[in-house]
């Protein structure tokens, strides 16, 4: 078994390298299990807005026994206008049920991360400090030398795609 040592501020054990790669690990099948969420539920809303185009447009024909052709499984399927209508809107009912069941997923989803970012500490590069880790970098740097050092602050930089 991995023993952990304490770091030099003696806080926190210091993690093996294994440790570390499991973290990043799971933090990552988390981000990658919400961007599945958000692709879903873009695809649904997608099928919605075609359903709602459909009915729109079956809304204005006035004979109920006119002829339509409807796709199940790549397969066009021939009935009335009478009879697609109500499934049309049945499966627009289910399709708008499940994207909010998505999006509850989702929101559970970013929750989780957020938790586990905190649990572990978790930072992106392109992260700004927060004000309590900058004061406690200016106090460490006080006490080393009697002076203030000034570190380079991160800037953004904008670079061009080659065409």
């Amino acid at each position: 078994m991995a023993s952990k040592t304490t770091t030099s501020t003696g806080k926190k054990p210091a993690l093996t390298a294994e440790e570390q790669q499991k973290i990043v690990s799971g933090f990552q099948a988390l981000r990658d299990e919400q961007t599945q969420l958000v692709q879903k539920t873009q695809d649904l809303e997608m099928d919605l807005k075609e359903h709602d185009l459909v009915l729109s447009t079956l809304s204005t024909i006035t004979d109920k026994q006119r002829r339509c052709y409807r796709m199940i499984g790549g397969v066009l399927i021939e009935h009335t206008v009478g009879e697609v209508v109500p499934a049309l809107q049945a499966n627009r009912e289910q399709i708008h049920n499940v994207i909010e069941s998505f999006k509850q997923k989702t929101d559970e989803k970013a929750k989780e991360l957020t938790n586990y970012k905190q649990k572990y500490d978790i930072h992106f590069s392109y992260e700004k400090p927060t004000q309590q880790q900058q004061t406690s970098k200016s106090g460490n740097q006080n006490s080393d030398s009697g002076t203030t050092k000034k570190e380079p602050q991160d800037s953004g930089v904008l670079v061009e795609k080659e065409n």
